[in-house]
């Protein structure tokens, strides 16, 4: 593969008997070279990725989240899964997320 060295384009070929034209098709810049300046290469189709489905087969796997007591804004009940997570630049405060446990209403709290 050559490049223009006027405008970094990629440049095309063309045989004329044993020399071959190089032309920018952008900028129109022309050069000539030999049968030495081109090799011949081949294209191998790429197969199909073949994917692969991961299952767990246990669910003692699965970790619950951990609880709080915290009332609930929505339902006032007062226990709530808790987890934290940096929404913002990693110089600003992680933000605590709450899940009610009985209604599922999700709030968060900016420490």
């Amino acid at each position: 593969m050559r490049f223009c060295p006027i405008c970094g384009s990629r440049v095309k070929s063309e045989r004329k008997g044993s020399s071959i034209t190089f032309i920018c098709p952008k900028c129109g810049y022309t050069y000539t070279g030999s049968e030495s300046d081109v090799r011949e290469e081949s294209i191998i189709p790429l197969k199909e990725k073949e994917v692969i489905f991961v299952v767990e087969s246990s669910v003692d796997t699965y970790k619950p989240l951990p609880t709080t007591t915290i009332e609930c804004p929505k339902c006032g009940y007062m226990k709530a899964y808790c987890w934290i997570s940096q929404t913002e630049d990693i110089d600003r405060d992680a933000t605590k997320f709450f899940k009610c446990v009985r209604c599922g209403y999700v709030w968060r709290e900016y420490t």
